[in-house]
């Protein structure tokens, strides 16, 4: 007995002996290649999926930072057109221009980069119904859920075929299946796409059926689009009536400025009447410099209007601030033109 007990640890020790010896062999000849694809200037293919997925996401990190450079920017100048109306309050000619520029050459350009952003994912969701569809068409026709997912790409889905050719360039890749679709929603941007995936990873996780889920989620987005345009045709009207009422609103200030503070600050001014009775003729009316500290707020408040009033007919519409940028400018560039254009100085 005891020398059969002898043997049998013997054969253990040289197995454990024998497994020790094959890994480190193996981390050997790992080092090894590692040093050749190294020398020969060769990728290591573990790392090829990695550097694939950089390369792909390069395009979209350099277009944030020009969109966080044009934001910078156009803070940066507000706020020194803000500090340059507050101090020169009797200038509210210059102060006009000021305020105008930052949004003209900085947060305009921002905005609209970022609703072309929007609009671009919106798109790409209107497709997403009828690609999640296809694969759960061929998924019941007998294909598995990865061959499924590449059957698609050669079919029509308009710029959503790029975010599904680099999917099953994932796939291809051999990345893992759950990685490949976490990286398929970041690419398309919608954040419910992100949510609604993650629902399909956890499923197939506890082995349910993935085809299932990804049919109620092409219903789901079918009907949040559905919904949408209904939203944004309802309330087109509304937007209308806003931009109408903004330039009543610009209208009663440059009648009131022009016909009343004008008259009443020119009235109040000794040396200009004395002037008008010496030269015995009527001139145009010249504003003090309290009434031009009026103009100068009533052109504060027109501004901050303009941007406040852009921002909800956008959240109105789309439910999407950034979405008011086209109107944030618009608007703008109409007080712009009714204070340069209209108001007697």
């Amino acid at each position: 007995m005891n020398s059969k007990k002898q043997n049998h640890i013997k054969l253990n020790n040289k197995n454990s002996n024998d497994t020790k010896v094959q890994s480190k062999t193996q981390t050997q000849t790992s080092k090894l290649k590692i040093f050749y694809y190294w020398f020969m200037g060769i990728d290591n293919p573990k790392n090829k999926t990695k550097s694939k997925l950089k390369h792909v996401k390069k395009s979209i990190d350099t277009i944030e930072i020009f969109r966080y450079i044009l934001l910078v920017l156009g803070f940066t100048s507000l706020g020194y057109s803000l500090f340059f109306a507050l101090t020169h309050m009797t200038e509210p000619k210059l102060i006009n221009i000021y305020l105008a520029l930052p949004f003209v050459l900085f947060l305009t350009p921002y905005l609209l980069i970022g609703l072309m952003g929007v609009k671009k994912v919106e798109t790409k969701m209107k497709s997403i119904p009828r690609f999640l569809r296809d694969v759960v068409d061929n998924v019941e026709s007998g294909m598995d859920l990865v061959t499924s997912i590449k059957s698609t790409t050669e079919n029509e889905y308009g710029i959503l075929n790029e975010d599904i050719q680099k999917l099953s360039n994932h796939l291809a890749w051999g990345i893992d299946f759950d990685t490949a679709l976490t990286e398929f929603g970041k690419n398309v941007g919608s954040s419910v796409l992100k949510r609604d995936l993650r629902l399909v990873i956890e499923a197939r996780a506890v082995g349910g059926h993935a085809e299932k889920i990804l049919r109620e989620v092409s219903n789901k987005i079918s009907v949040e689009t559905l919904r949408q345009k209904e939203r944004k045709d309802n309330l087109s009207s509304n937007t209308f009536t806003g931009y109408i009422s903004f330039m009543i609103f610009l209208l009663i200030i440059v009648l009131i400025y022009n016909n009343l503070f004008l008259g009443i600050g020119s009235a109040a001014s000794p040396t200009i009447g004395g002037i008008n009775e010496s030269l015995g003729a009527t001139q145009a009316p010249v504003a003090d410099d309290r009434t031009l500290i009026y103009l100068s707020l009533l052109m504060l408040l027109s501004y901050e209007l303009s941007i406040l009033s852009g921002f909800l007919f956008g959240l109105m519409q789309e439910n999407k601030i950034i979405a008011g940028g086209p109107h944030v400018s618009a608007l703008v560039i109409l007080t712009f033109i009714g204070f340069y254009f209209f108001i007697i100085y």
